[in-house]
């Protein structure tokens, strides 16, 4: 939601995901009613600039296509099939780019269908659970039965990752869904490796960082900020300048008056000698258009990063095209 007080104006967002078995468990559902969630606050934020930021593209696909294309462009490629996950509609997906693959099973129970999907692949990254179900039952607090009922109808168990992985064959095996706890962690080794003799790491805790080229595979930890924020707005000004485009709505056309006259005057609370100039109301009738040369550099320099990179390389190619 706050994507478009963040900047993100002028792209839309598309969502790619199953389809259900039902019309109301697919994916096109799903976002209509994480709209509807979301609608007060949507209709809130309504006096801020949104343009197309809140506008959301479904790409639904059949999940039983298995096989079929998800997405194509700019060389990156992503197929989808069938998972075993308790209902119809759970989807694994591979990812093709540069002349190598990735694959993401996500949940489910062991199954043949991956196979041929994730065959040779470089990094296959799956879930997997431990068979050490008594134990794990009581340090979550539920009954043993409602574990193994857990995991033989939703999961794959740790031996099963690991034969699956020998049939796979990946330059690296990852799982995924795992608790990181030091009581389980040799145990899943040994289970892992009771069928995969191959590289294996685990995908927690959460950060890891896989790099992938067709020579080599290393991973780390990530780097990741202590104190997170949002992303600065990474503008293109190739235009020459920047369009904010008008907000929705006008407070007024979203509030009664009432809650507005009874707000404190500022002159009560801001301290003596010190009174900003406040913003009420939007300041022009339309978007507002600032031309690039109006801009502070400082907010250049924070907002177009992306397009100063790109702009600096492209002067550096019709240079070396020149030469």
């Amino acid at each position: 939601m706050f994507g478009t007080w963040a900047g993100g104006w002028h792209e839309q967002l598309t969502v790619h995901g199953p389809s259900g078995r039902t019309k109301e468990y697919g994916t096109a559902t799903m976002v209509e009613g994480m709209k509807m969630m979301t609608g007060w606050h949507r209709d809130a934020f309504s006096v801020f600039p949104v343009g197309k930021g809140w506008d959301i593209e479904v790409n639904e696909f059949d999940f039983r296509d298995n096989g079929g294309v998800i997405y194509d462009e700019d060389g990156v490629k992503v197929t989808h099939w069938q998972r075993s996950h308790a209902k119809d509609g759970a989807s694994g997906y591979r990812m093709d780019w540069n002349g190598m693959c990735f694959i993401w099973t996500g949940d489910g129970r062991p199954n043949m269908i991956d196979i041929p999907f994730a065959k040779g692949c470089d990094v296959f990254v799956t879930e997997q659970q431990q068979e050490i179900i008594e134990i794990s039952s009581g340090v979550q607090g539920v009954p043993p039965f409602l574990g193994r009922y857990t995991v033989d109808t939703h999961h794959t168990p740790s031996y099963a990752a690991g034969y699956i992985a020998n049939l796979v064959q990946p330059r690296l095996l990852m799982n995924t869904h795992m608790s990181y706890d030091p009581y389980q962690i040799e145990e899943t080794v040994a289970e892992i490796r009771e069928h995969w003799k191959g590289p294996y790491h685990f995908g927690a805790p959460d950060g890891i960082v896989v790099n992938v080229t067709k020579d080599q595979i290393w991973v780390r930890e990530g780097i990741l900020p202590e104190f997170p924020n949002s992303r600065a707005p990474q503008f293109d000004f190739s235009n020459g300048q920047l369009i904010v485009p008008k907000p929705p709505h006008r407070r007024e056309d979203i509030q009664e008056p009432y809650v507005r006259d009874m707000e404190i005057d500022p002159k009560l609370y801001y301290p003596e000698g010190y009174h900003p100039e406040l913003l009420t109301e939007w300041p022009v009738d339309d978007d507002l258009v600032v031309p690039l040369e109006a801009l502070p550099e400082n907010l250049k320099e924070s907002m177009g990063a992306a397009w100063r990179h790109r702009e600096a390389n492209r002067k550096v190619l019709e240079e070396q095209g020149d030469n």
